[in-house]
Protein backbone atom coordinates (compact mmCIF):
# COMPACT_ATOMS: atom_id res chain seq x y z
CA UNK A 1 0.00 0.00 0.00
CA UNK A 2 1.26 3.41 -0.85
CA UNK A 3 0.14 6.79 0.32
CA UNK A 4 0.89 9.50 -2.18
CA UNK A 5 2.61 12.48 -0.58
CA UNK A 6 1.12 15.83 -1.30
CA UNK A 7 3.56 18.35 -2.71
CA UNK A 8 4.10 21.68 -1.03
CA UNK A 9 1.55 24.19 -2.29
CA UNK A 10 3.04 27.63 -1.68
CA UNK A 11 -0.11 29.32 -2.98
CA UNK A 12 -1.82 28.32 0.25
CA UNK A 13 0.46 30.56 2.32
CA UNK A 14 1.27 33.42 -0.04
CA UNK A 15 4.88 34.52 -0.20
CA UNK A 16 5.73 33.44 3.36
CA UNK A 17 8.49 30.94 3.98
CA UNK A 18 7.23 27.48 5.03
CA UNK A 19 8.43 25.69 8.11
CA UNK A 20 9.69 22.35 6.78
CA UNK A 21 7.99 20.02 9.21
CA UNK A 22 4.44 21.40 9.35
CA UNK A 23 3.76 23.63 6.34
CA UNK A 24 3.23 26.77 8.47
CA UNK A 25 4.19 30.30 7.35
CA UNK A 26 7.20 31.39 9.36
CA UNK A 27 5.67 34.82 9.91
CA UNK A 28 2.63 33.22 11.58
CA UNK A 29 4.58 30.99 13.92
CA UNK A 30 5.14 32.40 17.46
CA UNK A 31 8.34 31.87 19.38
CA UNK A 32 8.49 28.52 21.09
CA UNK A 33 9.44 28.36 24.74
CA UNK A 34 11.56 25.41 25.83
CA UNK A 35 9.61 22.69 27.63
CA UNK A 36 10.94 21.49 30.99
CA UNK A 37 12.65 18.11 30.73
CA UNK A 38 12.47 15.60 33.54
CA UNK A 39 15.25 13.06 34.12
CA UNK A 40 14.57 9.46 33.14
CA UNK A 41 16.31 6.22 34.23
CA UNK A 42 17.05 5.50 30.56
CA UNK A 43 18.60 8.89 29.78
CA UNK A 44 22.19 7.67 30.16
CA UNK A 45 21.83 4.30 28.43
CA UNK A 46 23.78 3.68 25.20
CA UNK A 47 21.51 3.56 22.10
CA UNK A 48 21.76 -0.23 21.70
CA UNK A 49 20.85 -0.88 25.36
CA UNK A 50 18.02 1.66 25.25
CA UNK A 51 16.56 -0.03 22.16
CA UNK A 52 16.66 -3.40 23.93
CA UNK A 53 14.93 -1.97 27.02
CA UNK A 54 12.17 -0.42 24.89
CA UNK A 55 11.63 -3.74 23.08
CA UNK A 56 11.31 -5.55 26.40
CA UNK A 57 8.81 -2.95 27.66
CA UNK A 58 6.74 -3.34 24.49
CA UNK A 59 6.79 -7.14 24.77
CA UNK A 60 5.70 -6.94 28.41
CA UNK A 61 2.84 -4.59 27.52
CA UNK A 62 1.67 -6.94 24.77
CA UNK A 63 1.76 -9.88 27.18
CA UNK A 64 -0.30 -7.98 29.74
CA UNK A 65 -2.80 -7.05 27.05
CA UNK A 66 -3.03 -10.68 25.92
CA UNK A 67 -3.70 -11.82 29.48
CA UNK A 68 -6.35 -9.14 29.93
CA UNK A 69 -8.15 -9.96 26.70
CA UNK A 70 -7.64 -13.72 26.66
CA UNK A 71 -11.13 -14.74 27.78
CA UNK A 72 -13.03 -11.99 25.99
CA UNK A 73 -11.17 -11.75 22.67
CA UNK A 74 -13.33 -12.09 19.56
CA UNK A 75 -12.43 -14.26 16.56
CA UNK A 76 -11.51 -11.11 14.63
CA UNK A 77 -9.09 -9.95 17.34
CA UNK A 78 -7.51 -13.40 17.48
CA UNK A 79 -6.84 -13.60 13.75
CA UNK A 80 -5.73 -9.98 13.55
CA UNK A 81 -2.94 -10.74 15.99
CA UNK A 82 -2.05 -14.01 14.23
CA UNK A 83 -1.79 -12.49 10.75
CA UNK A 84 0.00 -9.37 11.98
CA UNK A 85 2.88 -11.70 12.80
CA UNK A 86 2.65 -13.48 9.44
CA UNK A 87 2.85 -10.46 7.10
CA UNK A 88 5.18 -11.33 4.22
CA UNK A 89 5.16 -15.07 5.02
CA UNK A 90 3.61 -17.78 2.85
CA UNK A 91 0.78 -19.68 4.56
CA UNK A 92 -1.80 -22.36 3.85
CA UNK A 93 -5.34 -21.65 5.08
CA UNK A 94 -7.95 -24.39 5.40
CA UNK A 95 -11.70 -23.82 5.82
CA UNK A 96 -14.28 -26.01 7.53
CA UNK A 97 -14.82 -28.06 4.34
CA UNK A 98 -11.14 -29.01 4.12
CA UNK A 99 -10.47 -26.70 1.14
CA UNK A 100 -7.10 -24.95 1.15
CA UNK A 101 -5.63 -21.74 -0.26
CA UNK A 102 -1.91 -20.94 -0.30
CA UNK A 103 -0.36 -17.52 -0.61
CA UNK A 104 1.73 -14.80 0.98
CA UNK A 105 0.04 -12.71 3.66
CA UNK A 106 -0.09 -9.09 2.51
CA UNK A 107 -2.75 -7.48 4.71
CA UNK A 108 -4.30 -8.30 8.07
CA UNK A 109 -7.67 -6.54 7.99
CA UNK A 110 -10.38 -6.09 10.60
CA UNK A 111 -12.35 -9.19 9.56
CA UNK A 112 -10.36 -10.68 6.67
CA UNK A 113 -6.86 -11.50 5.46
CA UNK A 114 -5.42 -10.82 2.00
CA UNK A 115 -3.13 -13.39 0.35
CA UNK A 116 -1.15 -13.01 -2.88
CA UNK A 117 0.35 -15.55 -5.27
CA UNK A 118 1.93 -14.36 -8.54
CA UNK A 119 -0.97 -12.75 -10.45
CA UNK A 120 -3.81 -13.63 -8.06
CA UNK A 121 -5.09 -12.19 -4.80
CA UNK A 122 -7.48 -13.80 -2.32
CA UNK A 123 -9.60 -12.20 0.39
CA UNK A 124 -10.38 -14.71 3.12
CA UNK A 125 -12.95 -13.84 5.85
CA UNK A 126 -11.73 -14.78 9.32
CA UNK A 127 -15.05 -16.49 10.04
CA UNK A 128 -14.27 -19.11 7.37
CA UNK A 129 -10.81 -20.08 8.65
CA UNK A 130 -10.31 -23.46 10.28
CA UNK A 131 -6.51 -23.80 10.37
CA UNK A 132 -3.41 -21.80 9.38
CA UNK A 133 -0.10 -23.40 8.43
CA UNK A 134 2.94 -21.09 7.89
CA UNK A 135 5.49 -22.13 5.25
CA UNK A 136 8.27 -19.68 5.93
CA UNK A 137 10.45 -18.47 8.79
CA UNK A 138 11.43 -15.11 7.33
CA UNK A 139 9.08 -12.45 6.02
CA UNK A 140 9.67 -10.58 2.78
CA UNK A 141 9.85 -6.82 3.40
CA UNK A 142 6.69 -4.83 2.72
CA UNK A 143 7.00 -1.12 2.07
CA UNK A 144 4.21 0.15 4.29
CA UNK A 145 3.55 3.89 4.51
CA UNK A 146 5.56 5.75 7.13
CA UNK A 147 3.88 8.85 8.52
CA UNK A 148 7.24 10.20 9.69
CA UNK A 149 8.23 10.70 6.04
CA UNK A 150 5.08 12.38 4.71
CA UNK A 151 4.93 15.79 3.10
CA UNK A 152 4.68 18.69 5.63
CA UNK A 153 1.44 20.03 4.13
CA UNK A 154 -0.07 16.53 4.25
CA UNK A 155 1.01 16.25 7.89
CA UNK A 156 -0.75 19.54 8.65
CA UNK A 157 -3.95 18.43 6.87
CA UNK A 158 -3.86 15.09 8.68
CA UNK A 159 -3.53 16.84 12.04
CA UNK A 160 -6.20 19.51 11.62
CA UNK A 161 -8.61 17.63 9.32
CA UNK A 162 -8.06 14.07 10.51
CA UNK A 163 -11.57 12.74 9.84
CA UNK A 164 -11.87 14.13 6.30
CA UNK A 165 -8.38 13.05 5.26
CA UNK A 166 -8.45 9.54 6.72
CA UNK A 167 -11.99 8.74 5.54
CA UNK A 168 -10.99 9.55 1.95
CA UNK A 169 -8.16 6.98 1.86
CA UNK A 170 -8.56 3.19 2.36
CA UNK A 171 -4.82 2.97 3.10
CA UNK A 172 -5.11 5.51 5.92
CA UNK A 173 -8.26 3.85 7.23
CA UNK A 174 -6.35 0.60 7.55
CA UNK A 175 -3.30 2.30 9.05
CA UNK A 176 -5.29 3.95 11.84
CA UNK A 177 -8.33 1.72 12.35
CA UNK A 178 -7.73 -1.58 10.45
CA UNK A 179 -9.92 -1.76 7.35
CA UNK A 180 -12.98 -4.02 7.13
CA UNK A 181 -13.83 -6.24 4.16
CA UNK A 182 -16.79 -4.20 2.95
CA UNK A 183 -14.72 -0.99 2.84
CA UNK A 184 -11.74 -2.74 1.22
CA UNK A 185 -13.96 -4.13 -1.55
CA UNK A 186 -14.89 -0.59 -2.59
CA UNK A 187 -11.44 -0.47 -4.22
CA UNK A 188 -12.54 -3.18 -6.65
CA UNK A 189 -15.96 -1.96 -7.73
CA UNK A 190 -16.38 -2.43 -11.52
CA UNK A 191 -13.63 -5.08 -11.55
CA UNK A 192 -13.99 -8.78 -12.34
CA UNK A 193 -14.07 -11.01 -9.24
CA UNK A 194 -14.77 -14.63 -8.37
CA UNK A 195 -16.80 -15.25 -5.22
CA UNK A 196 -16.90 -18.69 -3.62
CA UNK A 197 -19.68 -19.79 -1.27
CA UNK A 198 -20.46 -23.16 0.29
CA UNK A 199 -22.92 -23.89 -2.53
CA UNK A 200 -21.22 -22.51 -5.66
CA UNK A 201 -18.65 -20.23 -7.28
CA UNK A 202 -19.94 -17.05 -8.93
CA UNK A 203 -18.00 -14.81 -11.33
CA UNK A 204 -18.89 -11.33 -12.49
CA UNK A 205 -18.21 -7.61 -12.21
CA UNK A 206 -18.39 -6.23 -8.69
CA UNK A 207 -21.23 -3.73 -9.05
CA UNK A 208 -22.03 -2.66 -5.47
CA UNK A 209 -20.80 -3.27 -1.94
CA UNK A 210 -23.06 -3.09 1.10
CA UNK A 211 -22.50 -3.73 4.79
CA UNK A 212 -24.09 -7.19 4.67
CA UNK A 213 -23.88 -8.15 0.98
CA UNK A 214 -22.25 -7.55 -2.39
CA UNK A 215 -23.78 -7.37 -5.88
CA UNK A 216 -22.23 -8.92 -8.99
CA UNK A 217 -23.13 -7.96 -12.54
CA UNK A 218 -23.34 -11.08 -14.73
CA UNK A 219 -23.93 -9.98 -18.31
CA UNK A 220 -26.62 -7.50 -17.35
CA UNK A 221 -28.14 -9.53 -14.53
CA UNK A 222 -27.44 -8.64 -10.91
CA UNK A 223 -26.69 -11.35 -8.36
CA UNK A 224 -26.72 -10.49 -4.66
CA UNK A 225 -24.53 -12.49 -2.27
CA UNK A 226 -24.83 -12.25 1.52
CA UNK A 227 -21.54 -11.54 3.30
CA UNK A 228 -22.04 -14.39 5.75
CA UNK A 229 -22.10 -16.89 2.85
CA UNK A 230 -18.83 -15.71 1.28
CA UNK A 231 -15.95 -18.09 1.95
CA UNK A 232 -13.39 -16.66 -0.50
CA UNK A 233 -13.04 -13.77 -2.98
CA UNK A 234 -10.51 -14.01 -5.81
CA UNK A 235 -9.36 -11.40 -8.32
CA UNK A 236 -6.37 -10.74 -10.54
CA UNK A 237 -3.65 -8.39 -9.37
CA UNK A 238 -3.13 -5.31 -11.51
Amino acid sequence: MKIENRRNDTSRVGDHMLINDFCIPKACCPDRFPSPKLPSPTDCLPPNELEKVLEEIEAANELLLDLALDSDRSINETYQKVFDGLIGIRVEITNGLGETVEGKVTLSGFDFVSLEEEESRWLYPYSQIETIKPYGRFAEPFHEPELSLIDPCFRRDLTFHFGDVVSSSPELLHLFFRISLDVYLLLYVEKHVQVKTDESTIEGILADVYKDSIALDQQGETTSIQREKISLITFNKE
